[in-house]
């Protein structure tokens, strides 16, 4: 009854949002940016990717989980321009209650200089964004799980200031002895109850279905997430990549492909793990390298690598994900488990 509970909820928030979507009115896209060097490097949206790591916990509470009790991540991303992001992600089961998890997350833009209208500078003023969330999953029916997030969002520019409020709603089938996940999510259902002016924005919404698997006699897990179901057509018409027919003069524009459109929805990442103590990741993000390519250079952006490694009771992870030939994100994760210090303080 709740499972089926569930999926009718699911199919009316997707049939809602895909009418009162309006194009370029978004607001809070900061909450698609991800700040954990693992889930980065592994092609920034692993909604399918079950492993004992709070930082995939944060993106898809259905992956929320006993196992996850003590783990306790700090995360940092260094962007270009000097913007900076920091998060730290904690969960704790309690017995009769379930698994909860906890995250913050903030954005630091740096200091703008603040002016009038006849261009005369009257002093600085600081660019920030907030997340809280906090999360809770649980095994509803075997190898079924559900889980939900809540996010309190906060923005604040100058003497701008917003509030908002965001749910994340997650569904995961895993099957251990296949080493097989998928799962469905729902990002960012919300409203912004609070808005910089009068006019409220809509939260950037996403429909995200995604699979992963593990090999039983390789090291290697691999993924694949769609996107933006909601919107069968992501793409656009980039001025910049028209060209003018040689004999006529005339103007063409961009020819996109149906193979095209449906990649510009896909994400994939892998990750090899000859022990338990280290991983080498990589993933591609085929619509950020069509938005962010130039036709006159070669450009990575959409790639993402990562590696990591195990020193004492810390794994250090590291991730690079590249944007445009301008630059690239450096990011940063520490993640330990409490209860492994306490076996070895019983020890």
């Amino acid at each position: 009854m709740i499972t089926r509970s569930f999926v009718c909820f699911f199919f009316l928030i997707v049939h809602h949002s895909a009418i009162a979507q309006i194009g370029g009115r978004e607001v809070f896209q900061f909450l698609n940016i991800s700040s954990e060097a693992r889930v980065v490097a592994m092609g920034r949206q692993p909604i399918a990717y079950w492993e004992p790591d709070v930082n995939f916990a944060l993106l898809n509470p259905a992956l929320i989980h006993n196992n996850l009790h003590g783990s306790l991540s700090i995360n940092a991303v260094s962007f270009p321009a000097d913007i900076f992001i920091g998060s730290a992600n904690y969960a704790h089961d309690f017995e009769k209650a379930g698994t909860f998890t906890l995250g913050i997350r903030t954005f630091q833009y740096g200091k703008f200089i603040a002016a009038n209208q006849f261009g005369v500078q009257t002093g600085e003023f600081d660019v920030s964004d907030l997340v809280i969330t906090i999360g809770h999953g649980r095994e509803i029916y075997p190898n079924l799980h559900l889980g939900a997030n809540l996010k309190i969002v906060n923005s604040a520019y100058e003497q701008y200031s917003s509030f908002g409020l965001a749910t994340d709603l997650g569904a995961a089938y895993h099957i251990p002895e296949k080493l097989l996940t998928v799962a469905i999510l729902v990002r960012n259902l919300g409203f912004q109850w609070d808005p910089y002016h009068t006019e409220r924005g809509n939260l950037p919404f996403d429909v995200q279905i995604g699979v992963s698997n593990r090999f039983r006699h390789l090291p290697l897990r691999w993924h694949i997430t769609a996107d933006q179901l909601h919107r069968p057509d992501v793409s656009f018409i980039n001025p910049a990549n028209s060209r003018r027919d040689p004999i006529t003069s005339q103007l063409i524009e961009e020819n996109i492909t149906i193979a095209n459109k449906v990649f510009r929805h896909m994400s994939f990442g892998a990750e090899l793990s000859p022990t338990k103590g280290f991983n080498l990741a990589i993933g591609y993000n085929f619509r950020m390298q069509q938005e962010l390519r130039m036709n006159t250079r070669r450009s990575s952006a959409g790639l993402t690598f990562g590696v990591g490694f195990k020193v004492s009771k810390f794994m250090i992870q590291y991730a690079r994900g590249v944007y445009h030939v301008s630059g690239a994100a450096n990011l940063f994760s520490i993640t330990t488990k409490f209860s492994d210090f306490r076996k070895s303080e019983k020890k």
